[in-house]
């Protein structure tokens, strides 16, 4: 057969025959597994494909993972810190502040949950029928809020078991499930995908917060019996101080302006950020939903709690957010040109032989999207820097040190932004469901949503069980499986990975040793492993795992070729610009003629036509960089 092209897609679900670039028809199933596949092209068997879409697209209960964002930002901000240049301290603080971090989002669900059942719908609505009624509805408040929490575990423990129980018959090395996570630990090891043990001691752990949360809430309310209200937001602003003082910590812990890579600028402080996002969105939908179903209720202002003191300020957060994305966006509009490109000289009818004045400009314009997408974690440190402070903002306009201590935080009066709050934070997460539910039928949509869920579901959930659970648990293992069947049955493998499969490529290679590396060559183009997983997440795609990977990789008979465009917003350089070979530009829009290179009488995806559209971040394959490297790699004999 000869040396195959395993192919594997990136974000947008599956893509099914379009990934070999032929109709379905022409296609066979070579493997079936659980909401994962691999094809191959029926009329040439050497180009497969691995299709591991369905596992993140194909949820019916996708829009609700919407509600587990925050869970999901907190298990992600233990992935993003540095690699500390060997500080094990360093990094023993910050996973022990993001465990931390997590601990306490789990407490302020589920007082959320209580304050709104057992507070205002059993207490002050149940509670105006008579003492029978009141003892009797706070009584099922308790039990309408232990939902939440419950159906949280389950929903963990239920994904647990059918996503992150390692099959023995994936991966590499020892796959029993039993390992536990190792300070050290990185993308090399072999277990590094493979830690369902330690997910159920953390649900563990998670539940015993719980029921902790729910003890203290029940002493709270029989402390407080007889009151306008229970006071249950005392409680809550003691949670909420101590999730700033986490935060402030890790700010100052985890202060990195350089992305993993030197000369880069990179978000500063993402652990931090990124669990003050997490803090926010809970907090606001949550703040939001509460006020909603207070007034609903017909609860009087008078007896808000201090659980929604800050409620004015999620909305001026919200309209800062827009209002910082809409100037960021402006500021890097039209930082790239399309000068260098010659001009269209031959009329309509011929072989074009420059751009014309629109293309010109629509290059240019894809440029500076692809300059200002690449800086886009940034984004993350601005808008936790606008919501801290227009919290604090809020805070000192809400502090009144008159009366006891406990009442220093006065809760909100009705007023305009109350009522904007009470839509707009609920809306919020509505909205975004819909949107979720909408990218099933919309592809430009689901490219967009897909970028986001399936780089925060990559990382393990080794922060928080509650977070949107994995795919690497089944893509990672099943491919790199794949990788060693193919290297073993031919004696050598072209990896071909597009977007988000070049990082689970790199993923499944990283742990393989020299016996396999040394036979497979790797493609990669359209990849994101530097312009977001470096910035992201130094200290697991950073410039130590890129230059041993690539080092192992190169060593061999097959190498490493990666693909690139300046009009591409998600994949650029891996290296570095101009810093190895390995890095290949590629013209956009095409500058030589498809008959400038023969192609291989079996392919079926034709060359792109020279000076004809602008392809981004799409087409790889029809580019001849592309069909260059795969002949030059099937002619190494790997």
């Amino acid at each position: 057969m000869g040396i195959r092209e395993l192919r594997i897609h990136g974000v947008g679900g599956s893509p099914g025959a379009a990934m070999l670039g032929v109709p379905p028809e022409e296609t066979v199933v070579v493997r079936q597994g659980r909401r994962t596949r691999v094809i191959a092209r029926s009329q040439d068997r050497r180009v497969e494909g691995y299709d591991w879409g369905r596992l993140t697209t194909d949820s019916p209960l996708q829009p609700l993972w919407v509600l587990l964002l925050p869970f999901t930002l907190v298990n992600v901000a233990g992935w993003a810190h540095d690699g500390f240049a060997g500080s094990s301290f360093r990094l023993r603080v910050t996973r022990a502040a993001v465990h931390l971090s997590a601990g306490l989002l789990t407490v302020s669900y589920t007082l959320w949950a209580a304050i709104i059942s057992v507070d205002y719908l059993g207490y002050q609505a149940i509670g105006r029928l008579g003492e029978n009624a009141l003892v009797l509805g706070v009584v099922m408040g308790f039990f309408v809020a232990a939902v939440v929490p419950a159906l949280l575990m389950t929903v963990a423990n239920a994904t647990r078991r059918r996503y992150e129980q390692v099959d023995s018959g994936h991966g590499v090395g020892i796959r029993d499930g039993q390992a536990r996570w190792a300070p050290d630990e990185d993308l090399r090891s072999d277990q590094f995908f493979a830690h369902d043990r330690s997910l159920q001691k953390l649900l563990n752990w998670h539940g015993l917060v719980t029921v902790m949360t729910f003890a203290a809430v029940a002493l709270v309310a029989y402390r407080q019996w007889g009151e306008p209200n229970l006071g249950l937001g005392r409680v809550f602003v003691i949670v909420g101080f101590l999730q700033i003082l986490v935060i402030a910590a890790l700010a100052i812990i985890c202060w990195n302006p350089s992305g993993g890579f030197p000369g880069r600028a990179g978000p500063r402080a993402l652990p931090a950020a990124a669990v003050t996002l997490a803090v926010a969105l809970s907090n606001g939908v949550c703040a939001g939903f509460a006020l909603l179903v207070a007034q609903l209720l017909g609860v009087p202002w008078d007896r808000w709690g201090q659980e929604l003191a800050l409620i004015e300020s999620f909305v001026i957060t919200v309209a800062l957010w827009a209002a910082g994305l809409s100037i960021w966006a402006v500021r890097r509009r039209g930082r790239a040109n399309a000068d260098e490109l010659p001009p269209r000289t031959t009329p309509e009818g011929h072989a074009p032989d420059g751009v014309t004045a629109h293309l010109r400009a629509e290059v240019a314009s894809q440029r500076s999207r692809a300059l200002a997408a690449h800086q886009a974690p940034q984004l993350v440190s601005i808008f936790a820097g606008l919501f801290l402070t227009s919290a604090l903002v809020s805070l000192l306009m809400r502090i009144d040190v008159a009366g006891p201590v406990v009442d220093w935080l006065q809760p909100p009066q009705r007023g305009v932004l109350s009522l904007v709050a009470a839509v707009l934070l609920p809306g919020i997460a509505l909205m975004a469901m819909f949107l979720v539910w909408q990218s099933s039928i919309s592809p430009a949509l689901r490219r967009i949503i897909a970028t986001i869920w399936d780089v925060l579901t990559f990382w393990p959930r080794r922060y928080h069980p509650f977070a949107v659970r994995p795919f690497t648990e089944r893509a990672v293992p099943e491919f790199q499986g794949l990788i060693t069947d193919r290297v073993r049955s031919d004696g050598g493998l072209i990896v071909s990975a597009h977007s988000q499969g070049s990082v689970l490529a790199a993923a499944a290679l990283a742990p393989m040793g020299r016996t396999v590396l040394h036979r497979c060559g790797l493609l990669t183009y359209g990849s994101p492993i530097t312009t977001l997983y470096g910035q992201a997440f130094p200290a697991y795609f950073g410039q130590q795992l890129v230059q041993d990977l690539g080092h192992r990789v190169m060593s061999g008979a097959g190498g490493w070729v990666n693909l690139y465009r300046l009009t591409d917003a998600i994949g650029g350089p891996i290296f570095g610009f101009g810093a190895s070979e390995a890095d290949v530009e590629v013209p956009d829009p095409a500058e030589e003629e498809a008959s400038s290179f023969p192609l291989d009488p079996m392919d079926p995806e034709p060359l792109r036509q020279a000076w004809a559209d602008v392809a981004g971040h799409q087409d790889y394959q029809h580019e001849i960089a592309y069909k260059k490297a795969v002949r030059d790699y099937r002619s190494s004999g790997l």
